[in-house]
This record gives structure tokens, sequence and C-alpha cells, in this order.
């Protein structure tokens, strides 16, 4: 029996000075998540309208597995981020704007087209509240339909309820003097053509301001669906634009449903 109780406190004695070290997987999370998406929405036909058409946009965006996904809004551009931290970020972006077409409208006989646009620049994010309260400003070049500079400021308060994201805040748009008389000019020569209309050269500067709203719905880890309106009340030069005041209305709400799936690659 001393043998046996000697023996077992050795083994003890051993057992105590070996303990067992848990096996951790010390390599992080491999590949990427892709996210592809688009979205419809029914909004003005082109800017100052008072007729709503039906228009449509993909969207596409990537990160590292094992990142959480980040915030983008509905009527953000599509962009890239060259430098990025928890609260600040900026790189290229892309926007497409649709175009005006006389075909559309009795009431634009006469004025030359804006056809589309694509618009090329850069954005910048700041987050003075981690997580809640988002700033950003887009300032892009149009190639194609115009050759002007633009410039979109938003805010954003971010609140997340479970499965569902609220987000939403003010919105503010300018224009150089070659994208407002693009968009809201008229030439004398489209004023006699059209019979509607008189001559008109708006300035550069305030184009509109307006409130956005989206609300995400993640229905799993690969799908999640978007609803967004947003409103825009145009100023200025736009305004007194005789496009907005005897064709269209100053007053633009766009309303827009979307949806976005993620994938794993690589890894």
């Amino acid at each position: 029996m001393a043998l046996l109780a000697g023996l077992c406190a050795t083994m003890s004695g051993a057992h105590a000075a070996d303990p067992v070290t848990p096996v951790l997987n010390p390599e992080p999370a491999s590949g990427w998540i892709v996210s592809l998406g688009g979205s419809s929405q029914i909004g003005p036909k082109y800017d100052g309208a008072s007729k709503a058409g039906l228009s449509g946009m993909p969207s596409i965006s990537w990160r590292r597995a094992g990142e959480d996904a980040g915030f983008s809004s509905p009527d953000d551009g599509l962009d890239y981020a060259l430098y990025e931290t928890k609260t600040f970020s900026f790189g290229p972006v892309a926007s497409f704007r649709s175009g005006r077409y006389s075909g559309t409208d009795v009431k634009l006989n006469g004025l030359r087209d804006v056809p589309w646009t694509i618009e090329a620049g850069a954005f910048a994010e700041f987050w003075p509240i981690q997580d809640r309260l988002r700033t950003r400003i887009e300032i892009r070049q149009g190639f194609h339909g115009h050759h002007g500079v633009v410039a979109d400021l938003s805010v954003d308060w971010v609140e997340k309820f479970g499965a569902f994201t609220l987000s939403g805040g003010p919105r503010l748009s300018l224009g150089d003097k070659a994208f407002m008389r693009k968009n809201f000019g008229v030439s004398a020569g489209e004023a006699a053509a059209n019979g509607w209309l008189t001559a008109y050269r708006p300035q550069g500067g305030l184009k509109s301001a307006g409130v956005g709203a989206a609300l995400d719905y993640e229905w799993s880890q690969s799908w999640t669906t978007t609803t967004f309106v947003k409103y825009e009340r145009l100023l200025d030069s736009a305004d007194t634009s005789p496009i907005v005041r005897v064709l269209g209305q100053r007053d633009q709400v766009t309303f827009g449903l979307g949806a976005t799936y993620s994938f794993k690659v690589g890894g």
C-alpha cells in the first residue's frame, strides 16, 4: 500500500509540474469578403424634373475576412479607401448621373440634351463619434455629359437595433458654373425654339439642401436589404432656373430599395 501511495503521489506531482495548456489558433482569418449589390429607385428623371422615373445602380465592396462591414449610405459614390483608420478615411470615388433628353417630355423640345455622365474624384470621411456620427465629402469632376465639378456633403447618425441599422442626416450639394449652366441654363436659341422658356445663365454655388435616411436589415451573414428615401430642395441658381420654375419643381424626392449578397473568396 505504501508503494502504491508513493507511486500515485509521484504521478500527481508530475501532472502538477506539467499543466495542460489549451491549444489556440494563432492564425487570423484569411481570405476576403466580397459584397455585390444593386438598388432600384424612383426619383426625378433629371435635376429639377417634376416627373419621376425608374433607375438602377450596381455596387461592389470588399473587406478582409474577420473584419466588420463598414457603414455606407445608399447615396454614397463607389469609393476605395487609400488610407483608413477607425475615424478617418479618404480615396478615389466615382458616381453615375443620368441624363436629360428632349424626347422624354414634349416641354423639353428645343433644349439640348444633357447626356449621362460619369463623375470621378475623391472622398473623405470623418467619424466625430466612432460608429455613430459620420461626416463625408465627395468632390467629383464630370466626364462625357457635363464637364463641371460637383461637391456633395453629408452627415449621418447611425443606430443599430439587432439586425436593423437606421441611418440618416442632412445633405448639401454644390456645383461650379460649368455644371450649373449645363443642367439649368437656357440659351437664347433654346428659349426661342422651346417657346415656354426664357434665356437664363446660372452661376456656380449651392445646388440643393435636404435630408436622406436608410434602413438596413441583415437577414443573414450573406443577405442584407435596404430601403431609403432622400429629399432635396433646389436652391439659388438652380431654384430660379426656368427649367425648374416653368417645367419642373424645386422639391425633389427619391425612394429606393436595394439588396446586397456577401460571400467569401480565398482562405
